[in-house]
């Protein structure tokens, strides 16, 4: 239970940490032209989904683990 907490407060945090840094990146440091927008925020629209999904796996992986005890 405690580690799914942690988990979705690393989760969240993370994602509310990115957004910041991501928008703060594209507004103020990017130059103001359409293509380079174009190309920026798809590529970090998703870039953020690898890190979450190794936080997700790690949680996943321990209710495998107290189903598999479950089961026997």
């Amino acid at each position: 239970m405690i580690k799914n907490i942690i988990g979705y407060m690393l989760f969240f945090t993370f994602l509310a940490l990115y957004a910041a840094v991501v928008s703060t990146i594209g507004t103020d440091w990017l130059p103001d032209h359409p293509l380079i927008h174009l190309v920026y925020y798809p590529f970090v629209g998703l870039i953020w989904i690898y890190p979450v999904i190794k936080v997700m796996f790690w949680l996943k992986r321990k209710r495998d683990r107290l189903d598999d005890e479950n089961t026997q």
